[in-house]
């Protein structure tokens, strides 16, 4: 009897090991990729000079496309984040009593803003799937905040109009970056207080 119980102990642990050297064999696999698309926002350097916080966007920005030096990120693995990420701070957001699936549009702009800029965030680099990948968060973005292909397309497009979107975009790329290294959005760079720093709610 206590040999099986041994016997199941072994096997389990040998199990468990081989289950971690697949993560870590998955994990050192990750590419990073340079954000280009039709809508990210390539005039944040004209935008700096109407804004005070376009300064700071356009350093955050070059960031993303300078490609520092990060462990490199598949399609799936960058939607997976995006998906926890973003429930993260919808479910912090909830917690403060705001439903951001039936807020106002301006209010689901800047939304949109602050997500994009953590899907920025959490893929710097380049890789042959970087369309694949900024469809992909797109649609995060759309399932999260209930929005229509061509509401958040011109969404997306203004995102340079605003200092309010600029900020939001900035948060949301520090906020994820943050959170990619060490788990935690800190509180000033949350959506909720991206939001409430700009809008009246």
């Amino acid at each position: 009897m206590t040999g099986l119980i041994v016997s199941g102990v072994e096997i389990s642990l040998a199990v468990l090991l081989a289950l971690m050297a697949y993560r870590m064999y998955t994990l050192a696999r990750l590419r990073p990729f340079r954000s280009t698309s039709a809508f990210t926002p390539a005039s944040v350097e004209l935008a700096a000079a109407s804004f005070p916080a376009a300064e700071a966007t356009r350093d955050a920005y070059q960031r993303v496309t300078a490609g520092q030096s990060r462990k490199r990120v598949r399609a799936n693995d960058l939607v997976t984040q995006l998906h926890i990420f973003s429930s993260i701070q919808l479910t912090d957001v909830r917690h403060h009593g705001l439903t951001l699936r039936d807020a106002a549009p301006t209010l689901k702009s800047l939304a949109v803003a602050y997500f994009y800029g953590a899907a920025c965030g959490l893929a710097f680099g380049h890789v042959k799937e970087r369309e694949k990948i900024l469809e992909a968060a797109i649609k995060v973005i759309q399932h999260a905040l209930d929005i229509g292909d061509i509401v958040i397309e011109q969404m997306l497009s203004d995102l340079t109009t605003s200092s309010s979107l600029l900020h939001c975009y900035r948060n949301g790329l520090e906020g994820a970056e943050h959170w990619q290294q060490h788990r935690f959005v800190p509180e000033t760079q949350s959506l909720y207080a991206s939001l409430t720093a700009n809008a009246l709610l």
